[in-house]
């Protein structure tokens, strides 16, 4: 035996939702669970003892659909997150300037994390507000979403564009109304595909123990929050390789199920590398394809014009080439996973689909729809007929609430995330952050689908709250099977993966506004343990 935990509150997560007080770990896995005295009576050579004195056990969060490369790399940007106590677009110059009066001039200097409906002024941050920071640098500031973007004059001639730069293919310039001059702020592909540039040119400038330590600064934030494995969410050859770089110098601490982007897929094809290759800490995943943007900042495609603005949002793809792609990576044997946010970029996703699979399917791939936040109910009875998968993430209801409101109106915004509805129609559902959009926070993300409130303390969809078993599976037993991973993963059982996160209290006896007030105290991965709360 190399572990026991004993004196410790158990919580399996299996079908019976049984408890223990102990549990044995042998070979990384789980060896037996049970009393205390029954794991004693198991309990070979001399192994490791931790006295859990009553603290909570639970099977390891899972993260279904996250960013860990892009993450790791943007923490070393400037933080104007609300969070971090952001109110006005003051703060924000204020912060920028402090990077760029570090940072040489023709050097970028980035930020992350803001979002207007959260700033006093409650407007759009313009090229105007952060050429005040610095015209000698190019600057970028991602939105909270992910998916939009400001970048300063400096910025926007670095990126290539000018007034006579037309918009690109599944992304908008916005401009300035009288003189047609770009305004700044750049949406889906106008960002993305700039940023994703800047991002590969750097990194790969960074030696390998750079880069490795980008990694590791990332997987301890997720430690600490007691993630042990999660869903690499958009994945080049270079962060593919990375991973692996990381895995065999030993300094790899929780499972990545790699999401590999479609546009570069194709070596793997080529190669006949499937789905599921690779080890227990590294290995391939679905492909990954996007077909809109996100309601926070307006480009999901949506049926219903967002609230002030008469805009549905943006395409990325068309459906004649989403239907092309399902089409050729399910023919070859691929799991796919495919960003749908808005209620008319779902119905051409469900079409697509339905094209491949027919309308009624087992789905024996798993394929997934990642978020469908603005799912009607017409949608979910196609989406339960297929069998379809749906990787979702609760704690956008607090982070991004407040900016759906403002999108959709109260009452379209109820309807949005509808977790009850759709576990209701059968249809399986996994938890996840999709950081740095949110944090990597599974216990916000299960008391958010509990309690369903915006930051701001605004309701959202009472209807639509989980139990607090349901919410936990959403990041345990029900994440497991996103990966085909059920029988490694999410459960504490015998012969499962012995990844286990201990906290300091039941989340299961408390108010669910209370349960982030909770501490987690040990992260176990393969029976190792990755970090341990210091005590104080």
């Amino acid at each position: 035996m190399d572990l026991i935990l004993r004196n410790a509150n158990v919580l399996t997560m299996d079908a019976m939702d049984s408890r223990a007080s102990a549990l044995a770990v042998k070979w990384g896995r789980v060896f037996s669970v049970g009393s205390n005295e029954e794991i004693t009576q198991v309990a070979e050579s001399n192994p490791k003892v931790i006295d859990l004195q009553g603290k909570t056990v639970l099977p390891g969060f899972i993260d279904t659909h996250n960013h860990l490369a892009f993450y790791g790399y943007l923490v070393s940007s400037v933080d104007c997150r609300s969070a971090s106590g952001v109110e006005s677009i003051d703060d924000i110059v204020d912060r920028l300037r402090e990077q760029a009066d570090r940072t040489p001039a023709g050097q970028w200097v980035k930020g992350w994390g803001y979002a207007h409906y959260h700033l006093k002024e409650n407007r759009p941050i313009t090229r105007e507000d952060l050429d005040r920071v610095s015209t000698e640098h190019p600057i970028v500031l991602i939105h909270v979403s992910c998916h939009a973007g400001v970048a300063n004059s400096k910025g926007l001639e670095t990126f290539g564009y000018s007034k006579h730069t037309p918009d690109p293919p599944g992304g908008e310039l916005r401009r300035d109304p009288d003189t047609g001059e770009p305004n700044g702020i750049l949406e889906e592909s106008a960002l993305i595909d700039k940023f994703s540039t800047l991002f590969i040119q750097e990194t790969m400038s960074w030696s390998l123990e750079q880069q490795v330590t980008m990694i590791e600064g990332a997987v301890r934030h997720y430690n600490e929050a007691g993630i042990t494995a999660l869903h690499e969410a958009a994945v080049l050859p270079q962060t593919l390789k990375l991973y692996q770089e990381v895995e065999g110098l030993g300094r790899l601490n929780l499972r990545v199920s790699t999401m590999n982007l479609d546009f570069l897929a194709q070596p793997l094809l080529d190669a006949g590398i499937t789905c599921g290759y690779g080890t227990s800490m590294v290995k391939v995943g679905p492909i990954k394809m996007l077909l809109d943007g996100g309601m926070s900042n307006r480009t999901a495609a949506v049926s219903t014009p967002y609230l002030g603005t008469g805009e549905t949002g943006i395409f990325l793809v068309t459906p004649e080439q989403i239907t092309s792609q399902i089409e050729k990576f399910h023919g070859a044997g691929y799991q796919i996973a495919t960003h749908a946010q808005g209620d008319a970029a779902i119905g051409v996703l469900l079409d697509a689909y339905e094209n491949v699979l027919g309308a009624k399917s087992d789905n024996p791939l798993r394929h997934r729809i990642e978020h469908a936040g603005n799912i009607t109910e017409e949608q979910i009875g196609r989406a339960a007929e297929m069998n379809l998968l749906v990787s979702s993430q609760p704690v956008f209801l607090s982070v991004l609430g407040d900016g759906f409101l403002e999108a959709f109106s109260p009452e379209r915004a109820h309807r949005l995330y509808p977790y009850r509805s759709l576990i209701d129609r059968g249809i399986r559902v996994a938890g996840a952050s999709d950081s740095p959009v949110a944090p990597a926070l599974p216990l916000m993300g299960i008391r958010d689908a509990i309690l369903r409130q915006t930051s701001s303390g605004s309701d959202i969809g009472k209807g639509e709250a989980l139990s607090i078993r349901e919410a936990i599976g959403l990041y345990t037993s029900e994440a497991g099977y996103f990966s085909f991973d059920e029988d490694n993963l999410g459960i504490i059982e015998p012969g499962k993966c012995a990844d286990l996160v201990v906290l300091d209290r039941d989340i299961t006896s408390i108010p669910p506004e209370r349960i982030t007030d909770a501490r987690v105290m040990i992260t176990i991965v393969g029976g190792r343990v990755v970090y341990e709360q210091v005590r104080t």
